[in-house]
């Protein structure tokens, strides 16, 4: 009887290509999940980055003087700011040094700074808080202070960003909250897409390890060639996850950074990042090994 070479041939080189296309597969999953991870992971740095910082630009409080303040109640005042422990540092900016603040920002408008008479302008406190949430309750101690001037209205003039620091602090909140959730469930779902794409490799390969185990190979001699196989895939879909979670940085976060006019995201984070990523890329690919494995094995 003629042995029919050429269809164990093609069943082969068929068996090959649809092992390769899964494997292929379980790398761009495991590339896929790690490319979000790490996008989720560092737009949450920065945007915590970014929080932190325009928290730290509305920490500010300007209390406004009486034009006929005395020094003694001037300094009366200053003392009263010093003691609270929610000050962080307190400023004192004279008339004059107001007035020559207000020229030098708006020297490029010669015809507005002509028509200023005199000094319009007041002497002022401005106070540096610990934490933003202590602005209202300084403000609030402040508004008995006779040494302080009112306005139209007959209210203390004593100005702080009340509303952009309440949503700072509530943005600030939620983009932790928020962006803890997101990594954790993408993280999960990330070893449950790998786990099911293995194990659509090791199914098509069900009859290889059927036969090693009559043959008496042991569980641990069957996993460790498919747990290398799933680490390997791990490793290199880790290393397209760092690589675009750098193109990220580089495309959108640079871009936010300049805007922001500070260093949202670290070179130290995308060294952490990258590592990171590349760690869990392996343990995705060994426990995605493992969990796909046991069915046919405890066979």
């Amino acid at each position: 009887m003629a042995i029919n070479f050429s269809y164990f041939f093609k069943e082969s080189t068929s068996s090959m290509r649809r092992n390769m296309a899964l494997t292929l597969a379980a790398i761009m999953v495991t590339a896929i999940s790690l490319i979000l991870l790490g996008f989720v992971g560092m737009i949450v740095h920065a945007g915590n980055g970014l929080a932190t910082n325009l928290k730290y630009r509305v920490d500010e409080i300007r209390v406004f003087l009486k034009d006929d303040v005395t020094t003694e109640e001037r300094e009366s005042l200053e003392r009263f700011i010093r003691k609270m422990t929610e000050v962080k540092s307190v400023r004192y900016i004279s008339k004059e040094q107001a007035l020559e603040d207000f020229k030098d920002m708006y020297k490029d408008q010669a015809d507005m700074l002509k028509q200023i008479e005199g000094n319009p302008l007041p002497a002022e406190f401005k106070i540096r808080m610990k934490d933003p949430k202590y602005n209202h309750d300084v403000a609030k101690r402040l508004q008995a202070r006779p040494e302080i001037s009112k306005d139209s209205s007959g209210k203390k003039e004593i100005k702080f960003p009340e509303d952009v620091v309440n949503k700072v602090l509530r943005w600030t909140g939620a983009i932790q909250n928020v962006g803890l959730v997101v990594v954790v469930a993408f993280g999960i779902v990330a070893i449950a897409l790998v786990s099911i794409t293995i194990r659509m490799a090791i199914y098509s390969r069900r009859k290889e390890i059927g036969i090693m185990k009559l043959v008496g190979a042991t569980n641990w001699f069957i996993r460790w060639p498919f747990i290398m196989e799933g680490v390997i895939e791990g490793f290199i879909g880790a290393i397209v996850g760092t690589i675009a979670a750098l193109f990220l940085h580089a495309w959108l976060i640079s871009k936010v950074e300049h805007a922001a006019e500070s260093n949202l995201v670290s070179a130290s984070y995308l060294a952490v990042l990258s590592i990171l990523l590349i760690v869990i890329g392996i343990i995705i690919g060994a426990i995605g090994s493992v969990f796909a494995l046991r069915r046919y094995i405890e066979v």
